[in-house]
């Protein structure tokens, strides 16, 4: 029965845990656990229900599955049924929290946890609530959780000082990050030294990131992803291209989709369309299957190089859309000036059930501007609920194109909130088109 729950031949294991005779609560675990992994929501649940006897792992199994799966209502009513909690029980739940991107709640259950006498919490426990405030950026709650590791008396190990080293690199601390990874010498693993070229990198201290990288005494392909795309994300793309040519030459390691998703991105900013095609069939020579997110990053290249047929092509091969897609494409076409495409394309959307956001009416509002859409731009605008400043800005620029200043104006004076430089300039450009 394991065998076949551990190779995903879940039916086979099914029927093998229904013809067993006498069945001991390991076997109920190990089917639940088998469900879990292969995403059978459903007939978990009804055979946790069918349990007569739980332990504590079956009930952490429960909560682990139903927070892996995203579904933290359950996770929650299920840990809070718990007749007994062990540390992995609280630990499942806290990760459940911090992975899904409820911050707040982890660390309140974190403090919660702290008031149970008899639970210790463990190296997981610190590694999931410093990555909480790691992602929270609050540099005071930071402070307040050092100083409770240090009153506790807590050992240091290279994992909890990795996630030291990532909380005060995101809370703006990038001395404090240093000293804590030079200070581990000898207890250095990958994971530390990547976790400080990604804390140089997203703080654009690229130099700094390129030291580190250089003195590492062996890299896997986080590494060298972690600078490409720092290069890539912080207006250095041709050393991003040189780098990963370097990989190719100098590393054994094979480019992953991060990879390639970074390089793209690259040759889009460029505007190096030739390239960017030999990257892509470097994609498929080498079997890098790309996901959505990968798809998209070959839309933007192709828009941001005027290649719109190749952008359109790659979007209607796409097996699944989601709204970055669409804001690719759009601002393809925008940056054509084919605001009627544009407009089309944020119809289709809709009818497929994917809904616009902020980019992509600011999008079309520009595509409409440019190409004086004067009516579908006005019934755009209208369409949102609650438009932000940029959206003002695109339609005054809009109104202003096509000579209507008394409506731009009056526009601008009836904004719900203070206008930004972008609604100005666009309003000051229309008074100087049509002085």
């Amino acid at each position: 029965m394991d065998m076949y729950a551990k190779y995903g031949f879940i039916c086979s294991a099914r029927q093998v845990f229904d013809e067993m005779s006498d069945r001991n609560i390991a076997d109920w675990n190990s089917m639940i656990s088998g469900y879990w992994k292969w995403g059978y929501q459903n007939e978990t649940s009804c055979l946790f229900e069918l349990m007569r006897d739980k332990n504590v792992i079956s009930w952490t199994a429960m909560v682990s599955g139903y927070c892996k799966s995203g579904d933290l209502e359950n996770a929650t009513k299920v840990f809070r049924e718990m007749p007994e909690k062990s540390v992995v029980s609280w630990n499942a739940m806290l990760s459940g929290y911090v992975q899904n991107g409820f911050v707040e709640e982890g660390l309140n259950l974190f403090e919660e946890m702290m008031d149970v006498t008899d639970i210790k919490p463990d190296e997981t426990t610190w590694v999931t609530i410093i990555s909480s405030c790691a992602a929270k950026g609050d540099p005071e709650l930071a402070k307040s959780l050092v100083s409770l590791i240090n009153s506790r008396k807590i050992n240091l190990n290279c994992f909890i000082k990795t996630a030291l080293i990532d909380m005060y690199a995101k809370c703006g601390s990038l001395e404090t990050a240093r000293r804590i990874f030079d200070d581990m010498g000898s207890q250095r693993n990958l994971v530390s030294w990547n976790a400080m070229i990604s804390a140089y990198t997203k703080n654009a201290d690229l130099a700094s990131a390129r030291e580190v990288f250089n003195k590492m005494p062996e890299k896997n392909v986080v590494s060298w992803n972690s600078l490409i795309s720092g290069y890539a994300q912080n207006g250095q793309s041709s050393m991003a291209i040189e780098l990963f040519k370097e990989m190719l030459k100098t590393s054994k390691l094979k480019p992953d989709e991060v990879t390639m998703v970074s390089v793209i991105s690259a040759c889009g900013h460029l505007g190096a369309l030739e390239l960017g095609k030999r990257v892509i069939s470097f994609c498929r020579e080498h079997q890098i299957r790309l996901s959505i997110s990968g798809y998209n990053s070959v839309i933007s290249m192709y828009s941001r190089c005027g290649s719109i047929e190749d952008a359109k092509k790659t979007f209607q091969e796409m097996p699944k859309r989601d709204v970055v897609s669409y804001n690719s494409l759009i601002a393809g076409f925008a940056f054509q000036g084919n605001g009627i495409k544009a407009f089309e394309l944020i119809l289709e959307m809709k009818e497929e059930g994917v809904e616009p956001d902020g980019i992509t009416f600011m999008a079309v509002l520009t595509a409409c501007s440019h190409a004086g859409l004067s009516r579908e731009g006005r019934e755009l605008f209208k369409s949102i609920r609650n438009p932000a400043v940029d959206h003002y800005a695109c339609m005054v620029d809009l109104l202003g194109r096509i000579g209507e200043l008394d409506e731009a104006k009056k526009l601008v004076d009836e904004m719900p909130m203070k206008p930004h430089a972008g609604v100005y300039g666009a309003l000051l450009n229309a008074c100087r088109l049509h002085k």
